[in-house]
């Protein structure tokens, strides 16, 4: 589009601008969170332009309710901290404030200057791909809405005075279930790769249609998500996929070929005409969402990287790997190389992982271990795991029942339940209690850094021949590690050097390029399978977990 063109439409958005009165449309302020209402009205005490903004607003027309609220103001970070006692700017490309009252977190951006790069050559830093990499150059409440993603979007709410500001003609396309872009669309998803991810969600969560050039656009620009930091990118995963659509975005991603972007691994394992487990999780995940009922991150990336893992793990044995050594082996490259794409917080790998750990122990059952399991703190999740799995016949379903039923006992029947597990494992010539020990070692727990205490460890297994990476508990099983991705396995008499990835590129996760990993002659990937194993693609430099 040309500049002509573009002054041409952002004109004519201005021209359409509403101011709707309290008995024009349906909000209230009682309808914004406390939090919200205490932020704006402090700010508009103190003399400044303060609206709910956004999402929140978006939402609260459609009749949904917000999961947050922010707010826009003419104050700048500074002025808004100076304001609150609980409050800090955060932020690079885009400086903001964070106000936390009570409990709850309000999050104050300044607004946004026009996009006019004649007059603000030098304080927009854009990257050679177009991509915004610093934007803070303040402007009008008017500005800031032309500077916003879509129209649906940039809707101001005044609990005030109960005004409602459209700029951009956003009602209008609200009542149309349309999204729109503010400006060329080609130039908006430049500037941030994310709001590509952001129109499948908004177009899946509330059912609109999306402009056609934005379809066109994302097929087109789709491999920028790469350039988007993986920490980045774990926030709108979570955005993407807890906002009660994660079934219906999980499909529209797939459809328009961005979920490679986000799991390539396991993107590289789906069967377009047979359901996995992802497709089991989003389902799960949209009924305790829409119910009500609290979802953790774990529990869906254990899920979505699960198959990823399993097989691997299966490729590794059949090459003559060690069941316990090729679990550990494939949880540590897993985790390891899907924070190039995604990052995975340490505390959240840990419960991963602890999950993972269970599946083994859950399917084993052995009675001297069922009273500890039930009482891990892990255990309903590693249930409803258990659960998916059998659904899709990875897991006997008779083993799945005995746990359902034996939840559901008093404690003097659950205790009979174990001792008649343990005469029929007597009666068939098994002594599943003596081998409690022989459990699938998972990845190091402590390898989420190079600290000397860490290296004195490993040097005592190594000076005792035990060949094995830290352990931070005594729970055993798959994995039992930090995974954050970056420690390295150990196993018996073998070490594994790793390539330092190269620089992370525009490049789509399928290209062919791959990193070689040492130890196993194997190389791993979204792309072709190769002898033992997937091609894989590493994204850029040496992921580290936030």
């Amino acid at each position: 589009m040309s500049e002509n063109k573009q002054k041409q439409q952002l004109e004519r958005q201005q021209v359409e601008a509403k101011i709707l009165g309290a008995s024009e449309h349906s909000i209230t302020p009682d309808q914004l969170s406390k939090a919200a209402n205490i932020v704006i009205n402090t700010l508009q005490e103190a003399g400044y332009e303060a609206y709910a903004v956004g999402g929140c607003v978006r939402d609260l027309i459609v009749g949904k309710r917000p999961k947050d609220f922010d707010v826009s103001t003419d104050a700048s970070p500074e002025q808004v901290c100076g304001l609150f006692k609980m409050a800090r700017t955060v932020g690079r490309r885009f400086r903001i404030a964070h106000v936390k009252i009570d409990r709850e977190i309000i999050e104050v951006a300044t607004f946004r200057a026009a996009a006019d790069k004649d007059t603000l050559a030098g304080q927009m830093v854009e990257n050679t791909e177009g991509m915004l990499t610093r934007d803070n150059v303040y402007g009008t409440r008017a500005e800031d809405a032309l500077r916003r993603d879509f129209t649906v979007n940039a809707l101001y709410y005044d609990p005030v005075s109960s005004l409602l500001l459209d700029d951009v003609g956003g009602l209008d396309d609200i009542d149309a279930k349309f999204l729109r872009s503010i400006g060329p669309v080609k130039q908006r998803f430049r500037e941030d790769p994310v709001r590509m991810l952001r129109v499948i969600r908004f177009s899946a969560k509330l059912g609109f249609e999306m402009e056609p050039e934005a379809m066109r656009m994302i097929e087109e620009l789709g491999a920028m998500l790469n350039n988007v930091p993986p920490a980045r990118m774990f926030d709108e995963v979570l955005k993407l996929f807890h906002g009660g659509a994660a079934l219906a975005t999980f499909v529209m991603l797939r459809k328009y070929a961005l979920f490679k972007y986000l799991f390539p691994f396991t993107d590289h394992c789906l069967d377009d005409d047979e359901p996995g487990l992802p497709e089991k999780a989003m389902a799960n995940t949209d009924k305790r969402v829409n119910e009500g009922k609290p979802v953790i991150p774990a529990f869906l990336f254990a899920c979505m990287l699960w198959e990823p893992v399993r097989d691997d793990a299966e490729k590794i044995i059949t090459s003559g790997t060690p069941a316990n050594r090729a679990w550990k082996i494939a949880i540590d490259d897993t985790l390891r190389d899907q924070c190039q794409y995604v990052a995975i917080p340490r505390r959240l790998a840990e419960t991963i992982m602890d999950i993972w750990d269970l599946q083994m122990r859950l399917a084993r059952r052995q009675p001297k271990e069922i009273k500890s399991l039930m009482g891990h703190r892990r255990f309903r999740a590693a249930y409803d795991f258990l659960l998916l799995r059998s659904e899709l016949s990875e897991v006997d379903r008779d083993i799945v029942d005995w746990w359902t039923e034996i939840q559901q006992r008093e404690a003097d029947q659950q205790l009979e339940m174990v001792q008649t597990l343990k005469q029929e494992r007597e009666e068939d010539g098994e002594f599943p209690d003596d081998n409690i020990g022989n459990r699938i070692d998972g990845p190091d727990r402590n390898t989420s850094g190079n600290t000397s205490a860490n290296r004195t460890r490993q040097n005592k297994n190594k000076s005792r021949g035990r060949g094995r990476g830290q352990r931070g508990s005594q729970a055993g099983g798959q994995n039992n590690g930090q995974g954050n991705g970056q420690g390295q396995a150990k196993g018996s008499g073998q070490s594994r050097r790793r390539k330092r990835p190269g620089k992370r590129g525009a490049s789509a996760p399928n290209d062919t390029t791959a990193q070689t990993r040492e130890g196993r002659g194997r190389t791993r990937g979204p792309g072709k399978r190769s002898g033992g194993g997937r091609t894989r693609k590493t994204r850029g430099a040496n992921p580290a977990s936030s």
